[in-house]
């Protein structure tokens, strides 16, 4: 199947922004109507559930370079290996280990491909950023932003140490990033005792340049507040486009926003779909749904962790007790492909945003990076990075990530729990 954007129409409006402003926003209204695309895409490879090198212990990161070499982070206890395989599936070359010397690693968990084939791994043990040569040997270390050669603060002292959710910008080579979590250190000015408080990271984009033996992080979008007052943590999802530019969405609302690489949005793409407000029937279906997922990943991984909220049974009777105004949000994932299209999986009509309760459990005492996993069916809007609708994918998994030439990677989870990496290539239309 092969589709030609330029034959597909969309209405685009001219608005002005903020009185007082001369940038103006170019507001595109995308069809209410879904039209229908076929989602047969054929299997290239498969990664997992052999021997040897193929045995994948936890996938924390996938990303392609521009040759189509898959990385793949893998995480075993706490030792990471990357692992780089070619576009048919065959294994390039694996490196990577714990230890203090160049190159090693005291505290990964992920590792991103540039285009040019080099790797970047984030490094919270030595506050800086790994950087391997296209064939894997160590190339040089880059100090986190506002690390000095002789840090000596600790983790909750060093901004740039909090949890970050990263992606590689296929067209510049940097990386976006979005803090999610804050250490905040407060110091009695009288005991001189300390208390660190978790918070919810500022809602913007960040660009990360690698320079020789430093690094800084400029902001790409800063979005001041939330667009929704429902009390429900709306996501803040985001990809990166060409030339600098990224796609947003941070509202219930099918919105996305369009930046960069100036902080003002130029494009806001909408899709008026029919709000989904919260009501009695749906509060208790959404109650019931959290109710058995955390029931569920507490039955995985173990009561203890809940004795410090009270046991699981109080945590769940605190989720019985939650009310929540306004509407679900619409939009559950935003991912973006190697010709700039837009994929954007909506929440499906008769469900709630898909969670990941083992991560969130982990998370309320020790906040965790996310992590890619499987990720249901639902439907796919696809939009090309001017605005216009492709079409709409009925039923289908949002990949990990995508790669040149079609390619994209999903994760999948087998009945003995093992991770399966199986990449797809999708047609001309759709990339």
């Amino acid at each position: 199947m092969s589709l030609s954007s330029s034959r597909i129409p969309a209405r685009i409006t001219i608005a002005l922004a903020a009185a007082g402003s001369a940038h103006a926003q170019q507001v595109v209204e995308l069809p209410v109507e879904d039209r229908l695309l076929e989602a047969d895409f054929p299997e290239v490879y498969r990664i997992g559930g052999g021997s040897d090198w193929e045995l994948l212990t936890t996938v924390t990161s996938l990303s392609f370079a521009a040759s189509g070499n898959l990385h793949i982070a893998d995480l075993s206890g706490d030792e990471l290996e990357v692992i780089v395989v070619d576009p048919r599936g065959n294994l390039v070359r694996r490196f990577g280990r714990k230890g203090e010397g160049p190159g090693e690693f005291r505290d990964a968990t992920e590792a991103f491909a540039l285009p040019d084939g080099r790797t970047v791994v984030p490094d919270n043990g030595h506050f800086a950023y790994h950087v391997f040569a296209p064939g894997g040997s160590f190339e040089r270390m880059v100090r986190y932003p506002g690390v000095g050669p002789n840090h000596n603060r600790t983790p909750a002292e060093t901004p740039a140490w909090s949890p970050r959710l990263r992606k590689a910008d296929r067209w510049t080579g940097d990386l976006i990033l979005r803090v999610t979590w804050v250490w905040e250190v407060q110091i009695d000015s009288v005991t001189r005792q300390g208390s660190i408080k978790v918070v919810d990271g500022p809602r913007q984009v960040l660009r990360l340049h690698l320079g020789e033996e430093d690094s800084r992080e400029d902001t790409v979008s800063d979005v001041l507040s939330r667009d929704d007052d429902s009390g429900f943590d709306t996501q803040f999802l985001f990809g990166a486009l060409p030339g600098g530019a990224v796609a947003i969405s941070h509202s219930p609302d099918y919105a996305i926003r369009i930046t960069g690489p100036s902080p003002e949005v130029s494009r806001i793409l909408v899709r008026r779909l029919a709000p989904r407000p919260w009501t009695d029937r749906r509060l208790d279906e959404y109650t019931k749904y959290l109710q058995r997922g955390f029931r569920e990943a507490a039955a995985a991984s173990g009561e203890g962790m809940f004795g410090l909220v009270g046991g699981i049974d109080r945590l769940v009777s605190r989720i019985g007790e939650a009310r929540f105004s306004g509407n679900i949000p619409l939009i559950e994932v935003l991912e973006t492909t190697w010709e700039g299209n837009i994929w954007v999986a909506r929440v499906p009509a008769d469900g709630f945003p898909d969670l990941d309760f083992e991560t969130m459990l982990s998370g309320t005492f020790a906040p965790a990076q996310d992590r890619p996993r499987p990720r249901r069916p639902a439907p796919i809007d696809i939009i090309t990075p001017v605005g216009a609708y492709v079409g709409t994918l009925p039923s289908a998994a949002m990949p990990v990530a995508f790669g040149p030439d079609g390619l994209a990677a999903y994760l999948e989870i087998d009945e003995l729990d093992v991770p399966e990496v199986v990449v797809r290539r999708l047609p001309e239309g759709l990339r």
